[in-house]
């Protein structure tokens, strides 16, 4: 799932709608012989935006995401299959708050296997209950651990050697055995 990137004839389009709707909501009030107090003007355009879309500080280093549908088509499997997949730790998910399953791209190589040291780590936090988001998380916040890394650029930088591999799993096992304690 890929998320429509907004242009400027669409941010335009927005502005000009507002632009229309304020000026008749003024010209009502005036024919109630009411004026538009509009004095607070950063107030009320927080407050519009406020009904915007945000943007999710793990964006960034999680996403670009597929969603269940483009990932069962990608892979060719069925959606069962995936949700074993997630269920048996070898695949990570990340349940938004409207319980839809998201799936972070950068765990996937180009032919679709889940890239070697980021499936043991996943497994590591799954076996634990720990949630898809704080994996993410784990993935890819930089740490002295993974000689100033995430743990995916760690496998990334040593190619995913055998040693980078045993390296981010074992350390995904201690941290989850000590998170679920």
């Amino acid at each position: 799932m890929t998320p429509r990137t907004r242009t400027a004839p669409d941010v335009d389009a927005l502005t000009d709608a507002v632009r229309v709707r304020v000026l008749a909501r003024q010209a009502e009030l005036r024919a109630q012989g009411r004026d538009l107090d509009l004095s607070e003007v950063e107030e009320l355009a927080d407050r519009m935006l406020a009904a915007l879309p945000t943007v999710h500080p793990l964006d960034e280093p999680l996403g670009p995401f597929y969603d269940t549908a483009g990932l069962v088509a990608w892979l060719g499997i069925s959606r069962q299959a995936l949700f074993d997949r997630v269920r048996r730790g070898t695949v990570l998910a990340c349940r938004t708050s409207d319980g839809h399953l998201l799936y972070p791209s950068l765990q996937f190589g180009r032919a679709g296997q889940v890239r070697p040291g980021v499936q043991e780590a996943v497994g590591a936090f799954t076996r634990r209950d720990i949630d898809g988001w704080t994996v993410g998380t784990w993935l890819t916040t930089p740490t002295a651990v993974f000689e100033g890394h995430s743990a995916v650029d760690y496998l990334v930088v040593h190619r995913s050697s055998a040693a980078a591999v045993r390296w981010v799993a074992q350390c995904a096992v201690e941290d989850a055995a000590r998170w679920a304690a």
